[in-house]
């Protein structure tokens, strides 16, 4: 299904958002999780448009997730892609990943992975999806959308959610660990939510710099 996302903004309000060097910062959240990846970040004009299909690709990385404002490496992804839902890959000795293995347990949304990475060689890894986004006719491949640490021998699955959070950010850009969406930041602005799925794919948004807010 593909998705579509307007944000408008005020050619008076544009002035002042370049002024004070912030960016459009987009998140998304995954499973029971809060959002803890900036998605993608970019320099916006008067109207923007965000455009992405529901299509993921699995990573690993060594990452960590404990320290805000890193940017996120992927060691390795799925391939091909995009990754499939109700089956577990293991992520081979190699951090490698392999084919799909079909589960009745892994729900029909759901992404799942088991870390066979040995414990001598990466105790713990960071896994996460990631998914290709247009922003402005731009085309982004393949950007992480969440991470999670996984110690060896275990097994994740992650579930994306229809929402996606949409600020303004003064200081991290695209791929970056965040660790909480209320201190993001030295200056950073209110989060709104664009709520997809049941029917709606595109969404139209404008910023009210009175209150500091995308709002429909």
């Amino acid at each position: 299904m593909n998705f579509s996302l307007t944000l408008n903004i005020d050619a008076k309000d544009l002035g002042f958002i370049n002024d004070a060097g912030q960016k459009v910062a987009l998140a998304r959240p995954v499973g029971n999780s809060a959002a803890n990846v900036i998605w993608v970040t970019f320099d916006p004009f008067e109207s923007n448009t965000i455009q992405w299909t529901e299509e993921y690709w699995i990573y690993a990385s060594t990452t960590s997730t404990n320290i805000k404002g890193s940017q996120i490496q992927q060691m390795s992804q799925v391939a091909p892609g995009p990754a499939i839902t109700g089956a577990i890959y293991t992520l081979e000795p190699a951090a490698t990943f392999s084919t799909p293995i079909p589960n009745p347990t892994i729900g029909a949304n759901t992404f799942a992975v088991q870390n066979e990475v040995p414990y001598d060689e990466h105790p713990v890894l960071t896994l996460g999806l990631s998914q290709s986004v247009t922003v402005n006719q731009r085309n982004l491949d393949r950007i992480p959308i969440s991470a999670t640490a996984v110690l060896a021998t275990q097994q994740i699955q992650m579930t994306p959610g229809n929402s996606v959070y949409i600020w303004l950010e003064s200081d991290f850009g695209s791929s970056t660990i965040i660790t909480d969406l209320t201190e993001l930041a030295d200056v950073n602005g209110k989060r709104a939510i664009a709520k997809f799925g049941d029917g709606i794919s595109h969404i139209e948004m404008s910023y009210d710099g009175k209150i500091g807010l995308f709002h429909e």
